[in-house]
């Protein structure tokens, strides 16, 4: 299970839009005659762009690490911070979704407000809509956080978590393409390859690994707590191998 976000500052999102709207068109030559700013409505899934690269014809692969590299282009561009959460679960073990989704947001804003802290800055967290329910319980734990009675938590956020449609949103679009098309396959690859045997973990991903990990690693909002530790980044909670999140941006041996 991923979860990832970006951090985007505020001076730099119109540009972005302009940019990953430009990046449809030259990639997508069927959506030359949408009106510009109507090609935000069109998505360019993650998942799709994943299965691509295991495809058999050399032309859809060569297309997806077309779309996937200049991708990470913008994300190094305009020098986009990653934070996120990938749990590998235990094969006897299932996740409860709504309390991982919970606790991963929970985890994201609390890395997000030092990110803030640091700039001296303020944000606001946006967040891919789900069910209204789940949406609704995931905004209202970090509401209880940032207005409990000793103190808030999240000082930096300038409200609890908001839901958008990703159709709307260059962000949300270009998180799903993290997510989706690079951090669960890599992940896949290097944590369960080992143990499990599918197209989750098909051995054409490792190309993901040699191109983007190097390139990703930098990006991520890194720091220390008081005690020394390192925190924030895309954090990996390994259930199966017990592997260090470390890992994750560590392209394969030759």
């Amino acid at each position: 299970m991923t979860f990832a976000g970006l951090i985007i500052r505020t001076e730099a999102l119109a540009a972005l839009t302009a940019d990953f709207l430009g990046l449809k068109r030259r990639f997508y030559p069927g959506l030359r005659t949408v009106q510009n700013l109507d090609l935000v409505l069109r998505e360019v899934k993650g998942s799709g762009l994943r299965k691509r690269v295991r495809s058999q014809s050399r032309e859809k692969r060569r297309h997806s690490i077309g779309v996937l590299n200049s991708a990470v282009d913008l994300i190094e561009r305009y020098d986009l911070r990653l934070l996120g959460r990938v749990w590998v679960k235990d094969p006897n073990q299932a996740l409860d979704p709504r309390a991982s989704y919970t606790f991963a947001i929970q985890d994201i804003a609390r890395h997000f407000n030092h990110f803030l802290e640091s700039n001296t800055d303020s944000g606001l967290m946006v967040c891919d809509g789900r069910a209204h329910s789940q949406d609704t319980q995931v905004s209202h734990s970090i509401f209880t956080r940032k207005h409990k009675q000793s103190g808030d938590e999240f000082p930096r956020l300038v409200e609890a978590p908001v839901f958008g449609r990703s159709e709307n949103h260059v962000g949300l679009q270009l998180a799903d393409i993290l997510a989706s098309g690079l951090i669960f396959p890599i992940a896949a690859r290097v944590y369960c390859a080992a143990h499990v045997s599918s197209i989750h973990t098909h051995r054409d991903y490792d190309v993901l690994r040699i191109r983007f990990s190097a390139r990703l690693r930098p990006q991520q909002h890194l720091y220390q707590d008081s005690d020394g530790r390192t925190r924030g980044g895309i954090v990996v909670s390994d259930k199966l191998g017990k592997k260090s999140s470390s890992l994750l941006f560590k392209p394969p041996a030759p």
